[in-house]
């Protein structure tokens, strides 16, 4: 019993992403900041691969186990721990979500990483937030998939909108 309380509260730690999500107003805001680190290490690693596009291969592989993760620990979360349908405290799929939005745009110093992120928070929020199109009718898989689906869609469109962007007037 002790080691599943123990797992429940690592579980919980990773969906709220250590206490963003349990923020008492805009916690999914909060917990989409809990990205900017796990960016940061991700553009550091970037200068250990032999070029880009190995980079990029690595990146896409580190987002679907983020995503197969973030599946698991919002299906416990649902289920276990907060037991509630899609709880706001948990956020590990607004991470996954901002993460996905900045996939292949490989900022070269500290301007153009703070610019990158900020763009990416902002893109990721709007269509979050407003869930338009398909990123609203995926909320209604179940097991966690649901809670995770529809965040990784926003972000799918928001890394399309950035990558646009990101081209057109950085690149």
């Amino acid at each position: 019993m002790a080691n599943r309380n123990h797992n429940h509260k690592l579980i919980k730690n990773l969906g709220t992403c250590f206490g963003l999500g349990e923020m008492p107003f805009m916690p999914g805001t909060f917990g989409t900041l809990g990205g900017i680190p796990i960016f940061l290490i991700l553009t550091y690693l970037r200068k250990f691969f032999l070029n880009v596009m190995v980079y990029n291969s690595f990146y896409l592989v580190f987002l679907v186990t983020f995503f197969f993760i973030s599946v698991y620990v919002a299906d416990i979360c649902e289920k276990e721990i907060f037991k509630k349908e899609d709880p706001q405290a948990v956020v590990i799929d607004e991470v996954l979500g901002f993460l996905t939005t900045l996939f292949l745009i490989n900022p070269v110093g500290i301007k153009a990483t703070l610019i990158a992120m900020g763009l990416a928070f902002i893109i990721f929020r709007i269509l979050d937030i407003t869930k338009i199109g398909p990123i609203y009718k995926s909320q209604s898989f179940g097991n966690g998939v649901g809670v995770v689906l529809d965040d990784f869609l926003a972000g799918i469109i928001g890394n399309f909108i950035l990558v646009f962007i990101w081209t057109k007037f950085f690149y």
